[in-house]
């Protein structure tokens, strides 16, 4: 098999344009369906939708457009959710630099809406992975396989909860790695061909800087990727071209991301308390146990059968197959390299915690990682099976031509028929009905809640009655409102730092609870549920009048001592 093929560069990048032609049109396909598809969650329904994050992000970005400033201290009814999260900058400080989150802001400006443009922006956000992943493999192998690996990634489930559950910070950050990796990948091989081009230097480190500014996930896995694919480079050639000049590129570089980072760094440096370390033991587990996040994921985010259908198995695994033995015998497999560096470096950052005190619920995020190049591998099995069959075996070339558009004609159907079809279902019923804030319990808090003085804190003895699903439609709640909202266990009442006693309010929510009422099917439980909270209320405020009273919410101020047992 003497195949070769020269690494890219200046002089060889150039292309066709009609075969441009083509990349434009099948991008625009995935676009289109992407688009269509990930915007489902709010089609037909504009109320706000995701977990507690979504709301945060939603939270923060709302209050730099209202207040049309990046503030470098949240307000009240946010910076008490994360009560004395950075050691460094102590209360009220930003969880993250503010690039997101001022990008939330210029969209509801831009939109003239508050809610709609941000959910566009997070969708579009949230599946830039096909188009990063499309333009690398592009690049690298053409049109064709580009379009299967992206084709895989718009129906891929982990992406889709990712951004369904509002962590879409860390999701659009990961999403850059593979286009990051890529312009590391340019600059590497101008450097090894002698035909240098720091455009693609200062590409990459640009990139980098932009993730640093997104979320540190993104920034961390390209660091770990160009790292990687660096030394596999250096083992490849037996040398490493490091003359004074690209030395001193590299050190300007350098030092441009610094400066740029150096503001926002104590943000990072100072979050959250250090978690231990896991043992060496889970280097031998590919992914994530579920039980390791439970709690935090559903057991389908991180499991392998969930993300990969059986059909598309074979060709995963051919994936594989073929691409070690093409770094064996294709003669110039830079390319090839390329990839295996991607797949290194994906197991690399998904195991971390190895190495470095770091939370599995946040590594888990990365496997979106292993989507961008088991979706590559997936594609180029049908590229490279029949160039290797035909490489081996003589075969002719219009034969090597059918087969590859055969196999690729039967990846699509696959795809399409069992990803698309489960994607397209779990996103167009995501947060239905009671799951989502209702346009009784926004309005509430617009009209009312956000009435109430700017530190107020509110307390929420609902979600410990009726259980988990309540917690997010309370905190967006609090983010329509900008007031904070926090569940009540029961218990000593101002207990909480920065809490003002003359500022407490309790919020009893019936209205979820009637709309339950009125199913046969849950009448039985909406009873339950309504004379347990029935029963704090009248433990808490018996005789009291509350200051607010409709469409089955009532809202009382605080003024007494103690609480409910919990």
């Amino acid at each position: 098999m003497g195949e070769e093929h020269q690494p890219e560069s200046a002089a060889s990048s150039g292309f066709k344009l009609g075969r441009a032609w083509v990349a434009v049109g099948a991008l625009a396909v995935l676009l289109v369906v992407s688009m269509w598809l990930w915007t489902l969650p709010f089609q037909t329904n504009p109320m706000p939708f995701g977990e507690g994050d979504s709301a945060w992000h939603f939270a923060i970005g709302d209050h730099i457009s209202s207040s049309d400033k990046a503030a470098y201290r949240l307000p009240y009814y946010i910076g008490v959710w994360y009560y004395g999260f950075n050691r460094i900058l102590g209360p009220f400080a930003p969880e993250y630099p503010p690039s997101s989150h001022v990008n939330y802001a210029m969209m509801q400006v831009a939109g003239a809406d508050r809610f709609v443009p941000v959910f566009i922006y997070r969708a579009f956000g949230s599946f830039l992975g096909v188009v990063a992943v499309f333009f690398v493999v592009w690049r690298l192998f053409g049109v064709l396989p580009a379009f299967l690996a992206g084709l895989g990634l718009a129906f891929s489930l982990r992406e889709q909860m990712t951004y369904l559950f509002g962590q879409q910070p860390t999701l659009t950050a990961i999403v850059l790695t593979p286009v990051a990796s890529y312009a590391w990948f340019r600059f590497l091989v101008s450097l090894y061909e002698r035909k240098v081009n720091y455009s693609y230097l200062f590409a990459a480190f640009a990139l980098l800087a932009s993730q640093f500014m997104l979320h540190i996930q993104g920034f961390a896995a390209s660091v770990v990727f160009i790292g990687v694919f660096s030394v596999l480079m250096a083992v490849r050639f037996r040398r490493i071209p490091l003359s004074m000049r690209v030395a001193v590129r590299l050190a300007l570089a350098l030092a441009v991301l610094a400066v740029v980072a150096a503001p926002f760094a104590a943000i990072y440096l100072g979050a959250g308390d250090v978690v231990s370390r896991s043992g060496f033991g889970r280097l031998f587990e590919w992914g994530i146990s579920p039980d390791d996040v439970r709690g935090s994921f559903p057991e389908s985010f991180v499991s392998f059968s969930a993300e990969y259908p059986s059909v598309v198995l074979p060709f995963l695994a051919a994936g594989v197959l073929l691409l070690l033995l093409r770094l064996l015998l294709v003669r110039n497999n830079v390319k090839e390299l390329f990839v295996l560096s991607w797949l290194v470096g994906m197991y690399i950052v998904v195991h971390l915690d190895v190495f470095i005190p770091t939370g599995l619920n946040r590594l888990a995020r990365m496997l979106v990682l292993e989507n961008h190049v088991f979706f590559t591998l997936i594609a180029m099995s049908v590229v490279w099976l029949p160039q290797t069959l035909s490489s081996l075996l003589r075969f002719d070339g219009k034969l090597v031509s059918a087969a590859k558009y055969s196999l690729a004609a039967v990846l699509v159907v696959s795809i399409v028929f069992t990803s698309g079809e489960s994607g397209s279902n779990s996103l167009k019923a995501a947060y239905g009905g009671i799951d989502r804030i209702t346009p009784v319990q926004a309005d509430f808090a617009a009209s009312y809640l956000s009435t109430l003085p700017d530190d107020a804190f509110v307390y929420d003895p609902s979600v410990k009655i009726v259980g988990q699903w309540r917690y997010p439609k309370m905190r967006w709640m609090l983010a329509v409102s900008r007031r904070h909202i926090a569940r009540y266990e029961g218990g000593e009442i101002a207990a909480a730092d920065f809490i003002d006693k003359s500022r407490i309010y309790f919020m009893f929510d019936y209205s979820d609870i009637a709309l339950l009422a009125s199913s046969q099917q849950y009448q039985q439980q909406a009873a339950l549920w309504a004379g347990q909270l029935q029963q704090v209320e009248q433990q808490l405020f018996n005789g009291t009048a509350p200051v607010y009273d409709v469409n089955n919410i009532r809202l009382y101020r605080y003024e007494g001592v103690g609480g409910v047992p919990a």
